[in-house]
């Protein structure tokens, strides 16, 4: 991957599955079951080239799905990746709740502690790219749920209900730290992937919508 000024990064993200007492559908890639009733979907995020991340103050992009600092030794000092990331939406769902979830990730040095909390915002955009960097989002961030240390726990029930009500065949979300860096030359990364980091994947992050 290159970015405008030559940076190279890795990263990634992951899956997660529903949960309660109602059966859950996983889809992966594009594809979207029909909703039930009274299911739950968990549709997976689409793996592809909507997908993956920036550096935070000036242009640039690349494949993998992961969030923090000082990415490679020479990365600014100061500056930021965030993740971008693309759902599928089913049609006519009345979403009661929605959750981006992950458990697949792992950490390099202390991203959690030193960078604060993990934050969600809703942002939409028709072409992955370079020019996403600064992109306003569509709504304030809301803070993730770290669950131990390979689970991650989005709720974003507003904007799926949002997307829904618009007729929108899709949600897109921006993952990205309350603090852009610590300045302290050492790496602060949040991670998703399963075995290579430069990779997207679907399913490294699912979108966990139950209905009425």
């Amino acid at each position: 991957m290159v970015y405008v000024k030559s940076r190279m990064i890795i990263g990634l993200v992951l899956v997660a599955a529903a949960c309660g007492n109602t059966t859950a559908t996983t889809t992966t890639g594009d594809s979207v079951p029909s909703p039930t009733a009274s299911g739950t979907l968990s549709i997976a995020n689409q793996g592809g080239t909507l997908e993956g991340h920036t550096p935070i103050g000036f242009a640039g992009s690349g494949t993998g799905l992961f969030i923090g600092d000082n990415l490679n030794p020479s990365f600014p000092e100061g500056d930021g990746v965030q993740t971008f990331l693309t759902f599928p939406l089913p049609d006519g769902m009345d979403v009661a709740t929605a959750t981006v979830t992950s458990d697949v990730l792992s950490t390099a040095g202390t991203p959690f502690e030193d960078l604060g909390s993990l934050l969600i915002e809703p942002i939409t955009y028709s072409v992955f790219g370079p020019q996403l960097f600064d992109l306003p989002a569509d709504a304030a961030a809301t803070a993730c749920l770290l669950i131990g240390s390979t689970t991650l726990e989005c709720e974003v029930t507003k904007s799926v209900s949002e997307a829904m009500a618009q007729g929108r065949d899709s949600v897109q979300f921006r993952l990205r730290f309350e603090k852009i860096a610590d300045n302290d030359g050492a790496p602060d990364l949040a991670q998703f992937y399963r075995s290579d980091p430069n990779t997207n994947e679907a399913g490294l992050f699912n979108l966990v919508i139950s209905s009425r």
